[in-house]
C-alpha cells in the first residue's frame, strides 16, 4: 500500500541550484584582477580604488547568498564599503 500516492521521498527531484556567479559576472572579475594588478604596477590610486569597488561588492553577493541572516551585518558593512570605494575614485579621478 503506498504512503505517498505513488512518490516515495529518497527519489523526489532534487531543484537545480542557480550558479554562484553569472558568466558576465566572472568575466568582469578576471577583468577587474587585471585592471587592479595593471593599477598597483602603475601607481593609479583610483583605477585601484575602482577595481577593488567591483570585487568587494562580488563579496557581498557572495557573504549575502551564503550567510543569509546571521551575516547581514557584514554584508552591508560590504556593500558600503563597496560604494565608498566607488565613489572614492571617481572623486580622485576628476577632482
Amino acid at each position: 500500500m503506498p504512503v505517498f500516492r505513488g512518490k516515495t521521498p529518497w527519489n523526489e527531484k532534487k531543484k537545480k541550484q542557480p550558479p554562484l556567479f553569472t558568466s558576465g559576472e566572472k568575466a568582469g572579475m578576471a577583468l577587474c584582477l587585471a585592471m587592479l594588478l595593471f593599477a598597483i604596477s602603475d601607481g593609479d590610486v583610483p583605477l585601484f580604488f575602482f577595481a577593488s569597488s567591483f570585487l568587494v561588492y562580488e563579496g557581498y553577493n557572495v557573504l549575502n547568498r551564503a550567510g543569509g541572516e546571521r551575516f547581514h551585518f557584514l554584508a552591508s558593512f560590504l556593500l558600503g564599503l563597496c560604494l565608498a570605494l566607488f565613489l572614492g575614485s571617481i572623486f580622485m579621478a576628476f577632482f
